[in-house]
């Protein structure tokens, strides 16, 4: 479960993630990059991940990377993973910046639910995004907190759509997001919540 395409800001390699396989991942020390000081940490499976935090997790947002097809298939993976267990299906929600890649994953799967991942939006193309968010029959709308006005989180919900605004990592604008009237936030932070 990695964030990047590639491995360089985690662990100093130039370094594609779809050109190793999981053996050779599991060698490559992610901690390295930040301090020398780490300990040895690989880059977990989601089925690790998943271990550690769906017992106590109330929502899950798997978001999938997959700009130009990097990770042929993931689609089906991702649908499939999310429903090994029901209580974990129950609470995921899978999103992703591509939309060739969100349609693929609805036709993978027509439960699952979906959460349309605005990328650049403006207040002038909300109106469109929020037709593409419809048409992949989104459950909810990740929107940047930085246009996560109240006048937007109001059109969202207008729409039927949860509203969760990324990546809010200070307090203040925690408060502004439930003042604004957002379902939920992202954060780097959880701690400041």
């Amino acid at each position: 479960m990695h964030h990047d395409f590639h491995l360089f800001r985690t662990a100093g390699l130039k370094a594609e993630i779809a050109d190793l396989n999981y053996a050779d991942l599991k060698k490559i020390n992610v901690a390295r990059h930040f301090s020398e000081d780490y300990e040895f940490q690989y880059i977990p499976r989601v089925e690790e991940v998943l271990e550690i935090i769906s017992p106590v997790a109330e929502f899950i947002n798997f978001e999938v990377k997959n700009d130009n097809n990097a990770y042929e298939g993931i689609e089906k993976t991702i649908t499939d993973l999310v429903r090994l267990k029901k209580d974990i299906f129950e609470k995921s929600v899978i999103s992703c910046f591509d939309y060739s890649t969100a349609k693929k994953i609805r036709l993978c799967d027509k439960e699952v639910k979906m959460g349309y991942l605005g990328h650049s939006l403006t207040n002038l193309l909300l109106p469109i995004a929020l037709k593409k968010a419809k048409g992949i029959e989104s459950y909810s709308f990740h929107i940047n907190f930085k246009i996560a006005f109240k006048i937007n989180v109001k059109k969202i919900h207008q729409a039927g759509l949860k509203v969760y605004a990324y990546t809010v990592d200070d307090f203040r604008d925690v408060l502004r997001m439930k003042e604004n009237g957002v379902d939920g936030i992202f954060t780097n932070y959880p701690d400041i919540i």
